[in-house]
Protein backbone atom coordinates (compact mmCIF):
# COMPACT_ATOMS: atom_id res chain seq x y z
CA UNK A 1 0.00 0.00 0.00
CA UNK A 2 0.99 3.59 -0.71
CA UNK A 3 0.90 6.94 0.53
CA UNK A 4 0.36 9.65 -1.42
CA UNK A 5 -0.09 13.40 -1.99
CA UNK A 6 -2.84 14.88 -4.03
CA UNK A 7 -2.98 17.90 -5.55
CA UNK A 8 -6.02 19.95 -7.08
CA UNK A 9 -6.03 22.91 -9.20
CA UNK A 10 -8.82 25.37 -10.50
CA UNK A 11 -6.81 24.87 -14.27
CA UNK A 12 -5.09 21.96 -16.16
CA UNK A 13 -1.40 21.40 -15.76
CA UNK A 14 0.33 19.44 -18.62
CA UNK A 15 2.15 16.39 -17.45
CA UNK A 16 5.34 15.71 -17.85
CA UNK A 17 6.01 11.35 -18.58
CA UNK A 18 10.10 12.06 -18.33
CA UNK A 19 11.67 11.73 -15.14
CA UNK A 20 13.19 15.23 -13.72
CA UNK A 21 15.46 16.35 -11.30
CA UNK A 22 13.00 18.95 -10.02
CA UNK A 23 11.80 18.69 -6.13
CA UNK A 24 8.59 18.88 -7.34
CA UNK A 25 6.65 17.33 -9.95
CA UNK A 26 3.00 17.15 -10.96
CA UNK A 27 2.20 14.44 -12.35
CA UNK A 28 0.04 10.64 -12.00
CA UNK A 29 2.15 8.27 -9.74
CA UNK A 30 0.27 6.10 -7.80
CA UNK A 31 -3.15 6.51 -8.25
CA UNK A 32 -6.20 5.55 -10.89
CA UNK A 33 -8.59 7.76 -12.33
CA UNK A 34 -10.83 6.66 -9.84
CA UNK A 35 -8.95 7.66 -6.53
CA UNK A 36 -8.57 10.95 -8.33
CA UNK A 37 -12.24 11.22 -8.86
CA UNK A 38 -13.41 10.57 -5.33
CA UNK A 39 -10.61 12.97 -4.09
CA UNK A 40 -12.00 15.52 -6.25
CA UNK A 41 -15.90 14.90 -5.20
CA UNK A 42 -15.20 14.04 -1.29
CA UNK A 43 -12.52 16.47 -0.49
CA UNK A 44 -11.73 19.51 -3.23
CA UNK A 45 -13.57 22.12 -4.61
CA UNK A 46 -11.07 22.33 -7.40
CA UNK A 47 -11.68 20.71 -10.93
CA UNK A 48 -8.22 19.28 -11.83
CA UNK A 49 -6.78 16.79 -9.76
CA UNK A 50 -3.07 15.21 -9.67
CA UNK A 51 -0.45 13.79 -7.51
CA UNK A 52 2.83 15.82 -6.49
CA UNK A 53 5.82 13.62 -5.74
CA UNK A 54 8.69 15.04 -4.08
CA UNK A 55 12.46 13.87 -3.99
CA UNK A 56 12.87 14.34 0.05
CA UNK A 57 11.39 13.15 3.22
CA UNK A 58 7.19 13.05 2.45
CA UNK A 59 5.60 16.04 3.93
CA UNK A 60 3.64 13.80 6.15
CA UNK A 61 6.29 12.63 8.08
CA UNK A 62 6.35 16.75 9.69
CA UNK A 63 3.74 16.01 12.91
CA UNK A 64 4.80 16.32 16.67
CA UNK A 65 5.73 12.77 16.76
CA UNK A 66 8.54 12.64 14.23
CA UNK A 67 9.77 16.13 16.27
CA UNK A 68 10.14 14.49 19.55
CA UNK A 69 10.79 10.75 18.46
CA UNK A 70 12.52 10.82 14.67
CA UNK A 71 13.85 14.73 14.39
CA UNK A 72 16.03 14.51 11.35
CA UNK A 73 13.30 13.17 9.22
CA UNK A 74 11.09 15.87 11.11
CA UNK A 75 13.64 18.47 9.45
CA UNK A 76 13.85 16.70 5.95
CA UNK A 77 10.07 16.51 5.82
CA UNK A 78 9.78 20.35 6.67
CA UNK A 79 12.83 21.14 4.04
CA UNK A 80 10.71 19.32 1.54
CA UNK A 81 7.17 21.19 2.25
CA UNK A 82 9.74 24.58 1.98
CA UNK A 83 10.61 22.99 -1.85
CA UNK A 84 6.24 22.68 -2.68
CA UNK A 85 5.52 25.93 -1.06
CA UNK A 86 8.35 27.32 -3.31
CA UNK A 87 7.02 25.84 -5.99
CA UNK A 88 3.10 26.60 -5.48
CA UNK A 89 4.51 30.43 -4.81
CA UNK A 90 5.88 30.75 -8.75
CA UNK A 91 3.29 27.68 -10.19
CA UNK A 92 -0.05 29.75 -8.87
CA UNK A 93 -1.33 32.79 -9.85
CA UNK A 94 -1.37 35.46 -7.40
CA UNK A 95 -4.53 35.02 -5.67
CA UNK A 96 -5.38 31.52 -6.11
CA UNK A 97 -5.14 28.79 -4.22
CA UNK A 98 -4.86 24.70 -4.74
CA UNK A 99 -6.08 21.91 -2.57
CA UNK A 100 -3.70 19.06 -1.15
CA UNK A 101 -4.96 16.01 0.10
CA UNK A 102 -2.94 13.31 1.66
CA UNK A 103 -3.87 9.51 2.37
CA UNK A 104 -3.43 5.49 1.60
CA UNK A 105 -3.85 4.41 -1.91
CA UNK A 106 -7.47 3.23 -1.30
CA UNK A 107 -8.45 5.08 1.73
CA UNK A 108 -10.00 8.57 -0.40
CA UNK A 109 -13.34 8.21 0.02
CA UNK A 110 -12.37 8.47 4.05
CA UNK A 111 -13.29 11.45 5.94
CA UNK A 112 -10.41 13.80 6.52
CA UNK A 113 -8.68 13.97 10.19
CA UNK A 114 -7.26 17.22 10.00
CA UNK A 115 -7.91 20.33 7.58
CA UNK A 116 -5.46 23.37 7.27
CA UNK A 117 -6.06 26.94 5.47
CA UNK A 118 -2.30 27.88 4.88
CA UNK A 119 -1.54 31.25 3.14
CA UNK A 120 1.79 31.15 1.24
CA UNK A 121 2.99 34.94 1.96
CA UNK A 122 2.34 34.55 5.46
CA UNK A 123 3.31 31.33 6.40
CA UNK A 124 5.49 29.77 9.68
CA UNK A 125 6.07 26.18 8.48
CA UNK A 126 7.43 25.67 12.64
CA UNK A 127 3.26 25.89 13.08
CA UNK A 128 2.40 23.55 10.50
CA UNK A 129 1.70 20.01 11.53
CA UNK A 130 1.05 17.39 8.26
CA UNK A 131 -0.46 13.86 8.80
CA UNK A 132 -2.17 10.99 7.19
CA UNK A 133 -5.85 11.86 5.90
CA UNK A 134 -4.45 15.67 6.15
CA UNK A 135 -6.55 18.65 3.85
CA UNK A 136 -5.13 21.86 3.06
CA UNK A 137 -6.39 24.76 1.10
CA UNK A 138 -3.23 26.54 -0.05
CA UNK A 139 -3.57 30.39 -1.34
CA UNK A 140 -0.63 32.20 -2.99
Amino acid sequence: MSMTTYIGFNFPVEIQDDYTENEVDINYFFSVKENRQIVQAKHFTTPYVYEIETKGEPIWQMHNENKVYSPHNYEKAKRTFHHVCDFLKKFLPKGDYCEIYICWIGEEGEEHEKKLALLLDQLSVDEVEIVEKCLMMVRN
